[in-house]
C-alpha cells in the first residue's frame, strides 16, 4: 500500500503532497535565522548599544550610568517579564525567572571589575522564535581578565524574548566568579547568585 500509493499516486495523494511540500518550504522561509529579522535588530542593539555606552571615553560616569540605565530600561521592554534565564558555568549553571535575573546581574556585576563586557561580536542572528549572538567576551578582576569567545542563545514568542542561555566555557565560569567570592561558598549555584542582593 505505502509503496503503491507513491509509485502511482492519485490526483488527492499529489495535492496532499504538494500541500505538505509546499507547508514545508513556507514554515522554512519563515525561520531562517538573518541578521535582518526585527529580533536580530534587537539583540544588535541590546548587545551593541551597551558595548557603545560602557565603551565611550568621552563619557563622564554619571552620563554612562544614566544613559546604560536607559538603554536597559529600553531594552527590558521586548523581555517578557515571565523571562527564563540559564546562567553560564557547571557548579554555578543556574536557572530563574526575572527576579532571579535582576539579582543575578547585580551579584555578578559585584564579583568582577567589569562583569561581561562585550569585545567584538561575529554573527547575531535570528528568526521569529530563536536568536544567537556570537562573540568575544571580556570579564576581568584585579589582574585576571578572562577573554573568550562565547554564545548568548534567545527564545521569542509572540514578540518577546522568552528564554536566554549563555554560552560559555562553564569550569573556567565557575572558577572566575567562585575566586571573586570572598568567602568559601558551599551552597547552591541559586543561593549563590542572589547571595548579598
Amino acid at each position: 500500500m505505502f509503496e503503491s500509493a507513491w509509485s502511482s499516486p492519485s490526483t488527492n495523494n499529489i495535492k496532499v503532497l504538494n500541500d505538505r511540500v509546499v507547508s514545508h518550504i513556507d514554515l522554512r522561509e519563515a525561520t531562517l535565522l538573518s541578521d535582518t529579522h526585527p529580533n536580530a535588530v534587537w539583540l544588535a542593539d541590546m548587545y551593541r548599544g551597551g558595548a557603545v555606552i560602557t565603551a565611550d571615553s568621552s563619557l563622564g560616569e554619571d552620563e554612562r550610568v544614566r544613559l546604560l540605565n536607559e538603554h536597559t530600561a529600553e531594552v527590558m521592554k521586548k523581555m517578557s517579564p515571565d523571562l527564563v534565564i540559564h546562567t553560564g558555568g557547571v557548579r554555578l549553571a543556574a536557572t530563574g525567572g526575572m527576579e532571579f535575573l535582576r539579582r543575578y546581574m547585580k551579584r555578578r556585576a559585584s564579583l568582577a571589575d567589569a562583569s561581561v563586557e562585550p569585545v567584538q561580536f561575529d554573527q547575531i542572528l535570528a528568526d521569529d522564535y530563536y536568536g544567537i549572538v556570537h562573540g568575544t567576551f571580556r570579564t576581568s578582576r584585579g589582574d585576571w581578565t578572562w577573554t573568550r569567545v562565547g554564545m548568548g542563545a534567545w527564545r521569542f514568542k509572540d514578540g518577546l524574548a522568552v528564554e536566554h542561555w549563555e554560552l560559555s566555557d562553564g569550569p573556567t565560569w565557575d572558577e572566575f566568579f567562585l575566586a571573586g567570592d570572598p568567602e568559601s561558598f558551599t551552597g547552591s549555584a541559586q543561593e549563590f547568585w542572589t547571595s548579598g542582593s
